[in-house]
């Protein structure tokens, strides 16, 4: 029986003593929580997050809780602000997490830990991964921002054909790490000037060594490209490249070898052009071209546009006034294109033809495509009128872009005007019974008439008169005599500084043309009279004619 009894006590305390364990085990768990509450971590999670993305972070909580980041760069968003901590009560959780650049070098990865507390207990729940820095490439634009890449090539801007003319094409480049442009690598036709800052200004190099000329364009076709160096912290040196094309010479440019600066006259076979010079009546003869003219053009891919147009040549105020009209090409001029080269021929003049003018310009291509719709005479052209006659003026953007100009005219026959000077002893009453015999001539000692040695201001023969104003006494009368007034001329007066007291009159004395000066000036100057021989609507005079008393 205590055997029995013995046996029967220690299993009774072998099942107190596990009642005991089995409580103090809970009263670990739970720490100061509610008795019955069960404490559960989630299952460990990783991720990985660039730089500027978030992280979605979900658990249950069967107590108050508080998620920690032991990182700067990841933290916890609450409202508007971000933390390392952030706390909250028991139930269901998602939180978001910020991932920042800040502290991101290009050497290595970054791994953030997140631990999650409750009550007591802690355990790193999530490990986020932000990568290291890579080099996310480079950027290049022009000054107004526009991106070159593989599919928009930078495009040289046309070159001056002088070593002094230089355009630049500047682009910009942007990259995390210094910038540079391979010498050895990049086409020897392009020249690179490093302005600094990611700067870059790009020129056509006129002293390349492959031989291109300036004046041709460079496609992209030619597989030309610009290479850049970025100097990476671990992944050295990277080259990008980038398709470059050239534009050839600038649009507007275009040269004449030889030019003819001056206007010409072609005599009426078309077999001479001679060379005037511009300013007078007449103009001083230069240089003369046998049969042609002949030029070589250099012009952006020797592409260019020849243009006929009539130029009609008026004399007025001394000189020449042109107009131009491009609606009438003058079919007489022919102009034969060989390449780059051209050349003028001029037909024979027809008999009895006037003069006739042509004025031929030779204009880029691309220039042309721009204005060839649009209102050529206007574009061209600016009429001026202010001056009582009409003159033509090209504009200055295409000055440059004229060849030649030259008139033809008809064959005349020289006439050569002669003037005499004479007098008359008493008042005149009734001219018609006036002879040659009863003028008194000029004796060429105190009375003078005579030409000029220096061309006029209205024409290129002048002729000065001189007499003391005593042979106009009594009224009496001196008369100018000329042996030719040409057809469409007449023989008068321009400027009379004593309108008024002398009346000058024209006469015909014996078949011969004068003109009568009558009067008495009551006091002198220095002023002459001024007349001449000339059409006087067109201001084109064959003789000027200045008058002095004394």
């Amino acid at each position: 029986m205590k055997a029995l009894n013995l046996k029967s006590m220690s299993w009774i305390m072998a099942l107190a003593m596990m009642f005991i364990v089995s409580f103090t085990g809970c009263s670990d768990d739970d720490g100061e929580n509610t008795p019955g509450e069960k404490i559960e971590f989630p299952t460990l999670q990783e991720a990985t997050c660039n730089a500027d993305g978030t992280i979605t972070i979900s658990f249950k909580a069967t107590v108050d809780w508080k998620l920690t980041s032991n990182a700067g760069w990841c933290k916890f968003v609450d409202g508007e602000f971000t933390q390392s901590s952030i706390t909250g009560k028991a139930g269901e959780q998602t939180i978001t997490a910020k991932i920042s650049g800040d502290g991101q070098n290009y050497s290595d990865d970054n791994v953030a830990e997140i631990t999650l507390t409750l009550g007591e207990k802690e355990q790193v729940i999530y490990k986020i991964t932000r990568p290291k820095k890579v080099f996310n490439g480079l950027t290049i634009k022009d000054e107004n921002g526009n991106v070159y890449n593989t599919e928009k090539p930078i495009i040289i801007k046309g070159s001056g054909y002088e070593k002094i003319d230089v355009v630049y094409t500047t682009i910009l480049t942007e990259s995390e790490f210094e910038v540079g442009i391979s010498t050895s690598e990049n086409p020897d036709w392009i020249k690179v000037e490093n302005k600094g800052e990611g700067k870059f200004n790009l020129t056509f190099n006129n002293d390349n060594t492959e031989g291109i000329d300036p004046k041709y364009s460079i496609s992209t076709e030619k597989g030309h490209k610009l290479v850049f160096g970025v100097q990476t912290t671990n992944e050295g040196l990277i080259n990008v490249s980038v398709p470059v094309a050239y534009e050839g010479l600038k649009e507007n440019v275009l040269l004449f070898k030889p030019e003819y600066i001056n206007a010409l006259t072609v005599n009426p076979e078309g077999t001479v052009f001679t060379e005037t010079s511009s300013g007078s009546m007449e103009g001083t003869e230069g240089v003369k071209y046998e049969n042609q003219l002949s030029s070589t053009i250099t012009v952006r891919d020797d592409k260019f546009h020849v243009l006929k147009i009539t130029e009609i040549k008026t004399p007025a105020m001394g000189t020449y006034f042109y107009t131009y009209d491009v609606t009438q090409e003058p079919d007489w001029v022919t102009v034969v294109e060989e390449g780059t080269k051209l050349t003028l021929t001029v037909a024979a003049l027809p008999e009895g033809a006037e003069l006739r003018g042509a004025a031929i310009l030779v204009i880029p291509e691309v220039i042309w495509n721009k204005i060839k719709d649009t209102d050529l005479q206007a574009t061209l052209f600016t009429r001026d009128s202010d001056n009582g006659a009409s003159m033509d003026y090209l504009n200055d953007e295409y000055t440059d872009y004229i060849w030649t100009h030259f008139t033809q005219e008809p064959k005349n026959e020289e006439i050569e005007i002669i003037l005499k000077g004479f007098y008359t002893n008493q008042e005149i009453i009734d001219w018609t019974t006036v002879k040659e015999e009863d003028l008194i001539p000029f004796d060429n000692s105190d009375q003078t008439i005579s030409t000029s040695e220096y061309p006029g201001q209205i024409a290129s023969i002048a002729w000065n008169a001189s007499f003391p104003k005593s042979l106009l006494e009594n009224n009496k009368s001196v008369c100018i005599q000329t042996n030719s007034i040409p057809a469409g001329h007449d023989f008068g007066v321009m400027y009379n500084p004593w309108e008024g007291e002398i009346q000058i009159t024209n006469k015909t004395i014996d078949g011969k043309e004068y003109m009568v000066l009558t009067g008495y000036p009551s006091s002198m100057s220095f002023e002459q009279i001024m007349a001449g021989i000339g059409n006087f609507d067109t201001m084109d005079f064959a003789i000027e004619l200045n008058i002095e008393m004394y």
